[in-house]
């Protein structure tokens, strides 16, 4: 006999016909509530809709529901992840193909889609994945309900809980109907077959096991159908929004989410920042109904870390039940304020916008985003700026620099040496941004004359610009996008004056912003980090670096150079260039490294912290007993070297720039050969 799916095999004809009546009233409530979610998303603002729909396709595969790529950088967590995500894939296609076989097949065509081989092998792929399904639920629930890890909070898993059902009744349905058919071919449905015998051993035969197999057709087909229609009303859509979001999100070859801020028209926005629920774009409104509430973002937010009372994942819970009330009928008056209710502005102001959550999220939610344009509103229209931040921004306008020193004294770290300050007319290969914390910042000065020494004994073509102020990066990030546009206007205008290759900049701040984002205001550049030049100048060996005392370096990776921009083996060939020095990777570094807590303007004001970040990194770094900490940034310097005398361990450790290591080796060269 052709072994074949017999479609309601014991079932009533007036349960079949229920069937029908209640899956298409089931379709109206799931359509309806996916329809409410989408009408949710389009009442935020505008935001382009991309256009390259095979690349974010390919990226979806790599990151949605077939790759997981992100899920699997925890391997425990992403391999029932996994196991979840393929169980239920496979099991829907199987009811697809039932419900083509049955209802399209049979009913008009008179033609049976599952018979035969076919049949078989859909039996077996069943069964089998079935059996993964449930195994990942309930490793899910072990991690859940035993392990109980600090980020994942609500205990009761409606989603696991109501899979598990489904798919267990799915099983012993399966079972009672092969007891009771017993086809030749029911070992190809290994579980089934084996649950049958279980029930056949426990006497549940004859009309009692036709009774109960009715029974369990009902409930299992009520549980399948009641976890349709509550999906688009409860956290478990984020399996559909999810993968939304993923497709929308930026693309790796484009700006990560963050790096580049949305500019403000000044002129022409119809408010600042976000101060209400519908000023947020509808992508971002999407990127709040993904969130799969996995804590991801918690376990590597800095801040968090610190003991602040920011905590990510809570921030993008917030916001989504604050836009969900929306769906419940409420109007915008009846909705509760979003600032000083929804969220905190001690939460906002917490964050460093190091990106470690961007990158953290499996689902590219932009966090970094959403808070700066909270921050923004906070600035901008209710001119709350934390106080020491304020007078920092002001200073930034009014001296082009956020101590408030004198412009006249910009230049005064290059005393002794010979730094020519670029002049209309010439050409230079690149133009030296020194930046203000190098400018001004006596340990900080010490970068940027270990740079000029470098381009000096490399012959390098560079100068200064005697207009160069204050970037404006800090205040952008502080909310104050209308001071950011006039320090960038001023700026542009001025680099317009004059010839150069390529700017170069110590400053992962003073990087990112001229090459990211002043391009939103017509000053595009190429633009380099020093570390970036330095290395190719020991390449073509126009530098030749002399070993020295031997000692041991670990390197700090600055966020807005590394994750940011994705500079990370520049600054890690100019410490293996020194062939005296052993290096020792910390634990967590590149993608996963920790902030040093000096970004998002922290540098300009004071946290409410338990344990600062600077002082977390420092344990991390101190934890491989190096002499030396490696940095590429002068707000990381700043911050891991006050975390060194915060903890009295200047005799133990000393932080340096790796510009400040490659001068430090060219001039024992120098002193070796007596040049």
């Amino acid at each position: 006999m052709t072994p074949f799916r017999p479609t309601y095999f014991n079932v009533p004809h007036w349960a079949e016909v229920s069937l029908y009546v209640i899956t298409a009233v089931v379709l109206v409530v799931l359509a309806y509530g996916i329809w409410r979610r989408i009408a949710l998303w389009r009442e935020g603002q505008p935001a382009s809709l991309p256009d390259d729909g095979r690349e974010r396709l390919r990226r979806l595969f790599d990151y949605g529901p077939p790759g997981q790529k992100r899920i699997f950088e925890q391997l425990y967590p992403g391999s029932f992840h996994a196991g979840i995500m393929w169980g239920f894939i496979i099991l829907f296609i199987g009811t697809v193909l039932a419900t083509i076989d049955y209802d399209i097949g049979v009913l008009l065509f008179d033609f049976k889609l599952l018979r035969g081989p076919f049949y078989l092998l859909y039996e077996l792929v069943l069964d089998l994945f079935g059996l993964a399904f449930v195994v990942a639920l309930l490793a899910a629930m072990w991690r859940r309900y035993a392990q109980r890890p600090e980020h994942i909070v609500g205990r009761w898993g409606f989603a696991l809980w109501s899979l598990l059902f489904i798919n267990v009744t799915g099983f012993i349905l399966e079972g009672y109907r092969l007891m009771l058919q017993q086809p030749a071919w029911a070992k190809w449905s290994p579980i089934g077959y084996a649950t049958g015998r279980l029930l056949a051993s426990m006497g549940v035969v004859g009309p009692i096991g036709e009774t109960a197999h009715q029974v369990t057709w009902v409930v299992h087909m009520l549980a399948a159908l009641g976890f349709l229609t509550v999906l688009p009303y409860n956290n478990i859509i984020h399996m559909i929004t999810s993968s939304i979001n993923t497709y929308f999100s930026p693309l790796e070859r484009e700006l990560p989410a963050g790096t580049a801020l949305k500019p403000i028209d000044i002129e022409e926005a119809e408010f600042f920042g976000v101060g209400e629920i519908g000023e947020f774009t509808w992508k971002q409104r999407l990127g709040f109904d993904a969130c799969t509430r996995c804590g991801r973002c918690r376990t590597v937010c800095p801040a968090n870390m610190a003991g602040t009372a920011l905590d990510p994942k809570n921030v993008i819970v917030k916001l989504g039940e604050h836009m969900k009330l929306s769906m419940n009928g409420n109007g915008k008056s009846e909705l509760p304020p979003m600032h000083a209710g929804t969220t905190q502005a001690d939460e906002l102001w917490a964050c460093t916008t190091c990106m470690a959550c961007v990158r953290a999220c499996p689902v590219f939610i932009e966090i970094v985003d959403d808070i700066v344009d909270m921050r923004r509103y906070l600035t901008l229209t209710e001119g709350a700026v934390p106080a020491t931040a304020g007078q920092s921004m002001r200073q930034m306008m009014q001296s082009g620099n956020p101590w408030g020193y004198a412009a006249a004294d910009r230049h005064n770290w290059a005393e002794g040496l010979d730094v020519a300050r670029i002049k209309e007319g010439e050409h230079v290969e690149y133009l030296y941004w020194v930046g203000c914390s190098g400018a001004y910042d006596n340990r900080n000065q010490k970068i940027s004359q270990a740079v000029a020494k470098v381009f000096d004994a490399a012959g390098v073509s560079y100068a200064i610009m005697e207009e160069e102020k204050c970037n404006g990066e800090s205040a952008r990030r502080l909310g104050d996008e209308y001071m950011y546009q006039m320090l960038v206007e001023e700026n542009v205008g001025n680099l317009s004056r004059y010839s150069f290759d390529k700017i170069v900049t110590h400053c992962p701040h003073c990087f990112n912003t001229i090459k990211n984002e002043y391009p939103q205001f017509g000053g595009e550049y190429e633009v380099a980090h020093h570390s970036e030049v330095m290395e190719t100048l020991i390449e073509e060996g126009r530098i030749e670096l002399a070993a020295g005392a031997g000692q041991t370096i670990t390197f700090h990776d600055s966020c807005y150079l590394g994750r940011y921009n994705n500079i990370f083996d520049a600054p890690r060939s100019l410490v293996n260039a020194r062939s005296d020095l052993e290096f020792v990777e910390m634990e967590r570094v590149r993608d996963n490294g920790l902030c040093c807590g000096g970004g998002g303007g922290h540098m300009w004001m004071e946290v409410d912290a338990e344990r600062p970040v600077n002082m977390i990194r420092l344990e991390e770094a101190r934890q491989t007993e190096s002499d030396v900490i490696g940095t590429t940034c002068p707000f990381c310097l700043t911050m891991m070297d006050d975390a060194v005398k915060t903890e009295g361990v200047e005799e133990q450790v000393v932080v340096k720039d790796v510009a400040e290591l490659v001068a430090e080796a060219l001039a024992e060269a120098m002193n070796v050969t007596g040049s």
